[in-house]
């Protein structure tokens, strides 16, 4: 057995790759990351902390939407604020009921009630948007 992440994996298991990878064209929807590697509860005191992922704050780049949608999900990937992404899910991983702390207000939120994890590339191509 190897160990993942300070644990023993089971023999057979992938090893998980936290990068994110790139893209080097700009997807029709772009997002933004707000907030990353915020972490996520499965209590609404915030006690019971998920420790294999973490929380990203994504905010549509869209030019065309009347407003900015913001989106909270999980993701086990390494994302830094201000990085361009591509919108990609994987719907082998599941959290239901989680709750976070909202990084400029510090209330608990409800991150949501299910969602799969959050697997963007990285956009390296030139930017239409400019960086918040």
């Amino acid at each position: 057995m190897s160990l993942l992440y300070g644990r023993k994996r089971k023999k057979g298991a992938e090893l998980f790759d936290p990068n994110p990878g790139v893209l080097d064209q700009l997807p029709e929807r772009p997002y933004r990351v707000l907030h990353a590697a915020l972490p996520f509860y499965t209590d609404m005191e915030c006690k019971k902390r998920i420790e294999e992922a973490s929380l990203v704050v994504l905010r549509s780049e869209d030019p065309r939407q009347p407003h900015q949608v913001q989106e909270c999900l999980p993701t086990r990937k390494a994302y830094r604020a201000g990085q361009l992404v591509g919108w990609d899910l994987d719907n082998k991983r599941i959290w239901q009921n989680c709750w976070y702390r909202d990084p400029a207000t510090g209330a608990i939120e409800m991150a949501w009630t299910q969602a799969v994890e959050f697997i963007g590339k990285i956009i390296t191509a030139p930017s239409r948007t400019s960086a918040s």
